[in-house]
Order: structure tokens, then C-alpha cells, then sequence
């Protein structure tokens, strides 16, 4: 995914948390607010408690690779992708399925302010 439609700022994810707007399942939470740019912005979580580094660091690397591939159907907000522990037994077009119907959802609803 390219650096443009990274979030990196602490304050902004911190701002995502504050508006309590989220879409979740199983797998997956997604907090999102509307930015004023003309790009989604993505940050992507998982807890510590998702065992070790390697593994939390190959789920966000195929969460971001899902994310790439439909970043031009997403709406212009901010999202936070929080990875819950079940993931790691889904193949990757469960993933990228289980994704699609969050970002679907949020486009359906829009954001309620």
C-alpha cells in the first residue's frame, strides 16, 4: 500500500476512537471517519496478545495487501483496521471476503455524526 494512504499520527487514530463509529464481525473491527482529503487513510492494529511478533506482523502484511487491492472502491475516510485473534484460520479469500463485507457495510450505512 502506497505511504500516502498510510495513518501514522497517534492524535488522529486516537480521533477515530473518539468518534465511536465502528463495523465489526468475528474477525474484524473497523473504526471510520470522514477525512477532508481525497484519499482513504488506513491504520491497521493488532494486540499483543495475538501471539508472537511474526505472526502479528504477517496478518497486518496480508490485511494490508487485501486493503491495497480495494483501496479504490473505499470512501474518502479514515479507518482503523483492528485484527482479532481468530484470523489466522481463514484462508486468504475468507480474509479478504470478511473485509469486503465490512467495507461494504460502511458504505451502505455512511457515517452517522
Amino acid at each position: 500500500m502506497n505511504r500516502k494512504y498510510s495513518l501514522k499520527k497517534n492524535h488522529e487514530i486516537a480521533a477515530l476512537f473518539k468518534n465511536k463509529v465502528s463495523v465489526g464481525n468475528r474477525y474484524y473491527v473497523i473504526y471510520y471517519k470522514p477525512n477532508t482529503l481525497s484519499i482513504p487513510r488506513i491504520a491497521i492494529s493488532v494486540s499483543k496478545k495475538y501471539g508472537k511478533a511474526v505472526t502479528r506482523n504477517y496478518e497486518k502484511r496480508v490485511t494490508r495487501e487485501i486493503l491495497r487491492n480495494l483501496i479504490q472502491t473505499l470512501p474518502n475516510y479514515d479507518f482503523l483496521v483492528i485484527i482479532k485473534k481468530g484470523v489466522s484460520t481463514l484462508k486468504f479469500s475468507q480474509k479478504k471476503d470478511q473485509l469486503q463485507y465490512l467495507i461494504n457495510k460502511i458504505i451502505k450505512t455512511g457515517v452517522q455524526e
